[in-house]
């Protein structure tokens, strides 16, 4: 009976992210999800998401930049660990969308065409 629950809940938030994330789920069985999922990440982004994607790494790179006297006050490699630390979140909050556009995008094309295969 514990391990129906911890299951339970390993699951719970999962789905939830999940229909956040790609409401277009809903469509589709529990079990399906992972499956259609892998096929919507099979989507080559578009010109807008391309074009997003490299504004957003010339914008993170823009925002990174140092002067030279706060360089110098640093090491190479706390300077390397530092711009790191701040360019991850940065490159989520930024190019991220444009990564969740293209696999919903994607989960939508993988439910038209199991539907129009009947």
């Amino acid at each position: 009976m514990s391990t129906e629950f911890n299951i339970a809940n390993d699951k719970r938030p999962k789905r939830m992210a999940l229909l956040w994330a790609y409401p277009a789920l809903r469509k589709l069985p529990y079990a399906e999800w992972d499956e259609v999922l892998k096929q919507a990440k099979k989507t080559e982004f578009d010109m807008i998401e391309r074009i997003w994607t490299l504004a957003g790494l010339a914008a993170v790179t823009y925002l990174l930049r140092l002067e030279p006297d706060q360089a110098a006050d640093l090491s190479l490699p706390m300077l390397y660990l530092s711009q790191f630390v701040v360019a991850v979140p940065l490159v989520i909050l930024i190019v991220g969308p444009a990564y969740l556009r293209c696999l919903r995008r994607g989960l939508d094309g993988v439910i038209e065409h199991r539907h129009l295969a009947g």
